[in-house]
């Protein structure tokens, strides 16, 4: 069992933290709940890192892109509702099926995708000599594949970025990398898109160009080596700056996947940047996965040894950006999930997913990543929403970690905790809730399966407000439905329910196999007071 203990101490908060086992007289809280006494130190007087209110954000694929954007009824004030609860955030557009999008602001969107007649399969004609366009060519003649180009009207773009601009999204598009004659990126189409774009005021603030270049051979047989893909930013630098709407705008890449499980990951980005990429792109594009969905058990979903190979994840990017940098790089995920290929169905989208969505947030904040881009807002097995705009229990998760996660990160020291428990420190986002200055937020994970109390100390007369997401029915892990602080979760009409804290004085029981966030309100942390008053949190350094 586990026990968190907060004292506080010459003004600072301070939450103790043992990794391993610590034998110690169990409690009781006035809830009947017992359990075992562990104290966690939380280091305020330093920030590791600091969080922007678009940390946590979304992505609509290049595949939803390609077949219509079914379920995006971008008229829909539930739709609405539901997306503009997760503002501020970036929506990263693109995936595989962005290096087969093109542009046509006449085309008409019923005809917006061509499919071919099946012919001889691309294995059959494959030689290592083919120019990308020669490549193109056979994988369209692919009997498995079919025709994966396809056109979006100008009539679609404007609707998707009327949409994105209601609900506060800021948009990273996904350029199409294989429009790439004779080993050199041909920028003509972008242009047009752009100018089009920019004729309409449409703000784009973010671009990357192509998606997991380093897997092209393996998914159509080409391939866009690390030092042509530099060169490739170089012209897509230069073209922007020449247009004043978007001469400003980010780029990010490369995109490859799992550093941890693909050395072809790692050689990719190490020659991307060490060709010019660290002076091209403004932050470094990971992706990231924590298992193929064929490839998984249930137990995968709240091992916490599957959880730390994100942290092998991030070191490797991180050592390899100071080794060919020379300097810390910002890093963002700009595609990630639990089991990539869609996610595993009636698992990742369910109750039992939220461990490793907040284990993930959780931990790419405390390396410094600048954003999580959560692969997808809505439909397939991993989104946050269904089809029919019906909230699955990652997205209660999201909005609420929306709603309390802002600013410095703190270390939390861990050396007696249980590893059933894992523990992460924040400041508060004080807007929503209207938190006073100084005002601190744990959140937790318990994949045990006992139940914990968190011991307060010194806090037992002081308030906190507890936020505890639990299984919403019978189903428990598997459940598509979430209860916070007991209470089913459940819209009323275009309605989000109003996910109201919980009062709470003295232990807080942590239940087996529950997360959650825990906010105190008067920790009166420092950092905090001064990151509350000033919203841009410039006067603090990491």
């Amino acid at each position: 069992m586990a026990v968190l203990h907060f004292d506080l101490l010459g003004g600072a908060l301070y939450i103790l933290v043992f990794t391993s086992i610590v034998y110690m007289p169990e409690v009781r809280t006035e809830d009947n709940v017992t359990g075992q006494r562990l104290t966690l130190s939380v280091d305020v007087t330093t920030t590791l890192h600091i969080t922007t209110p678009s940390y946590l954000s979304v992505t609509i694929s290049g595949g939803q892109l390609r077949r219509g954007l079914i379920g995006y009824d971008f008229s829909s004030q539930r739709l609405q509702n539901l997306a503009a609860a997760l503002s501020p955030a970036g929506v990263r557009i693109g995936g595989t099926y962005s290096d087969f999008l093109h542009f046509d602001p006449t085309s008409d969107d019923a005809n917006c995708v061509d499919v071919t007649e099946p012919g001889k399969s691309v294995t059959d004609s494959h030689s290592a000599n083919v120019t990308l366009e020669e490549a193109r060519q056979m994988k369209r003649a692919s009997s498995s594949m079919g025709n994966l180009d396809f056109t979006m009207s100008g009539q679609r773009w404007d609707n998707i970025t009327k949409f994105c601009d209601q609900v506060g999204w800021d948009i990273l598009w996904d350029l199409n990398l294989l429009d790439h004659p004779n080993k050199t990126w041909d920028s003509t189409l972008v242009k047009q898109f752009l100018d089009y774009s920019s004729s309409r005021g449409v703000k784009i603030p973010m671009f990357e160009l192509g998606n997991e270049p380093n897997l092209y051979e393996r998914k159509f047989y080409v391939h866009v080596e690390a030092d042509e893909l530099a060169e490739d930013y170089s012209i897509l630098k230069d073209l922007l700056s020449q247009m004043p709407q978007y001469a400003s705008s980010g780029l990010y890449a490369p995109g490859v996947n799992n550093l941890d499980i693909f050395s072809s990951s790692r050689k990719y980005l190490t020659q991307f940047l060490e060709n010019s990429g660290c002076e091209m792109i403004t932050e470094i594009a990971l992706h990231h996965y924590y298992f193929k969905k064929e490839e998984v058990s249930l137990a995968d979903f709240v091992d916490v040894e599957v959880m730390d190979t994100l942290r092998t994840q991030l070191e490797f990017a991180y050592n390899i950006t100071w080794n060919s940098c020379r300097l810390m790089k910002p890093i963002r995920f700009t595609e990630t999930s639990t089991a990539s290929g869609g996610g595993v169905p009636k698992v990742s989208n369910a109750f039992i997913a939220g461990f490793l969505w907040l284990d993930k947030l959780g931990l790419s904040a405390t390396y410094g990543i600048t954003h999580v881009f959560r692969q997808t807002f809505l439909k397939s097995s991993y989104a946050l929403v269904t089809q029919t705009h019906k909230p699955n229990p990652d997205y209660y998760l999201s909005v609420l970690f929306k709603r309390l996660v802002e600013g410095p990160v703190f270390r939390v020291y861990d050396h007696g905790l249980t590893p059933t428990v894992r523990v992460y420190a924040h400041c508060v986002r004080k807007s929503h809730y209207n938190y006073p200055d100084g005002a601190i937020v744990v959140y937790y994970l318990n994949v045990g399966t006992e139940a914990s109390v968190l011991s307060l100390g010194q806090f037992n007369a002081t308030d906190v407000h507890l936020f505890i997401l639990s299984p919403g029915d019978e189903e428990g892990m598997l459940s598509r439905k979430v209860k916070l602080n007991d209470e089913l979760l459940e819209m009323n009409g275009s309605d989000l329910p109003s996910l109201e804290p919980k009062p709470h004085s003295g232990d807080v029981p942590l239940a087996p196999k529950t997360f959650g966030f825990i906010v105190i309100p008067e920790a009166d942390v420092q950092l905090c007071k001064q990151y509350h008053r000033h919203d841009d949190g410039k006067i603090l350094s990491c």
